[in-house]
């Protein structure tokens, strides 16, 4: 069987590290990184090679830069955008792109169904699947709203998922990516801090589902060419992130599995005609015994290397599709493994569960735990200090940013 293919990663982040680690780890061979900046995550490594091209995610330099990078390599070619701003790019401009490349997007239809809110769960009801209480709050009723919302405090804002491109480069003060609301006091101010900045989108206002990091679940699956689901790895979180910008980023995960909601979130993309990596963010609602859903990002998540480390390469299931052809029937992990982005003693510091710390200990002392960035055949001392700098400056995030979120629902 021939490997001679070249997948070219969109993004420098963690992300795009961790699907070239997977391209290397099952085919050694090098993805091309293509992106506006290189990232630490991606420094000092022999297991890619990168392009970083000025402006690269602006509409006007991307089709054109990409399409030179594309058309300069013969061989078959699998394109991964690793952010939501790069798919959204791509999505936009797949007529010109699919000639260059093996593999396929969803239309540009159905990326603003999955992505706009309102959108969105119109296909969650459609098909049976419970989501949070939500209001879409125009930017002209952003301190008339509260008066409105049909819940209370705790709350959570977020901006409009399907412009988040423009709230991270806005000019928010005290910007954070998600905003856990305890009082009236701090809604207003949040508001203030927007209103008095560039970013006109909605927000997305949410009621808080009870529960703390360990409550979550995400899900990451891939759909062949025809639609098929090919994978689905369910994720339990047990820590998040909780820097102002990173906020909600899972920072450890254990694999999991659960055969219900496999099936049900199988039917889900199967019927809208999904294909490529999906990402779900899903919390255990205690209440009521049901999973409640957040969101799906039309892409592998950023913590995505969780499904590879517990023994789902994710990189081999769409080559598998796009590059040998292969039909192979669906796979439903449920293998235990923990993934890791952070050092182990901020788990046993901060993780408040206690069946959850205990299986942790468990899968840390059977050497059952991965990290994305430390991989073996891509060891140099300069990239295994960066790597450790990167790690330990998580210290100090968790001691001036943690606050537990179970007592919210307290």
């Amino acid at each position: 069987m021939s490997t001679e293919f070249l997948p070219i990663i969109l993004g420098s982040d963690e992300n795009a590290y961790g699907m070239a680690r997977a391209f290397h780890q099952r085919y050694g061979i090098k993805s091309l990184l293509v992106c506006r900046l290189q990232l630490a995550a991606t420094k000092n490594s022999r297991i890619l090679d990168i392009v970083c091209i000025d402006r690269f995610d602006s509409d006007e330099v991307f089709l054109p830069a990409l399409v030179e990078v594309l058309a300069a390599h013969p061989e078959p070619k699998i394109l991964i955008p690793c952010s939501d701003r790069y798919l959204q790019l791509v999505v936009q401009n797949s007529a010109v792109l699919e000639p260059y490349i093996a593999n396929r997007f969803i239309s540009s239809d159905l990326l603003d169904q999955v992505v706009t809110k309102q959108r969105f769960y119109e296909l969650c009801d459609q098909y049976g699947l419970r989501y949070p209480q939500t209001v879409v709050c125009p930017p002209e009723r952003r301190l008339q709203v509260l008066e409105e919302l049909p819940f209370g405090f705790p709350m959570v804002i977020k901006a409009n998922n399907s412009n988040s491109f423009e709230y991270l480069h806005s000019t928010v003060a005290d910007k954070q990516k998600a905003y856990f609301v305890r009082t009236a006091d701090e809604f207003t101010k949040i508001m203030q801090n927007l209103n008095a900045s560039d970013y006109t989108d909605n927000l997305i206002i949410q009621e808080f589902i009870p529960g703390d990091d360990t409550a979550m679940r995400v899900m990451n699956c891939y759909s062949n060419r025809q639609g098929k689901v090919k994978l689905m790895c369910l994720g339990h979180p047990i820590l998040e992130e909780y820097t102002p910008l990173n906020a909600g980023n899972y920072a450890a995960i254990i694999s999991d599995s659960d055969t219900s909601l496999y099936q049900q979130i199988q039917a889900f993309l199967e019927e809208i005609g999904f294909v490529g990596f999906s990402n779900f963010d899903l919390k255990f609602d205690n209440r009521t015994g049901q999973y409640v859903l957040f969101e799906i990002n039309p892409r592998q998540g950023r913590s995505s290397f969780y499904v590879t480390a517990a023994g789902y390469n994710m990189a081999e299931f769409i080559a598998q599709d796009v590059i040998f052809g292969e039909d192979n029937e669906p796979v439903y992990a449920d293998k235990q493994h923990l993934w890791l982005s952070i050092p182990k003693s901020i788990l046993y510091k901060y993780v408040q569960n206690a069946q959850a710390k205990t299986k942790l200990r468990q899968l840390i002392r059977s050497n059952q735990y991965t990290y994305t960035l430390f991989y073996k055949p891509d060891f140099s001392v300069q990239r295994w200090l960066r790597m450790q700098r990167y790690l330990m400056r998580h210290h100090q995030d968790y001691k001036q940013y943690y606050f537990d979120k179970g007592a919210l629902s307290v």
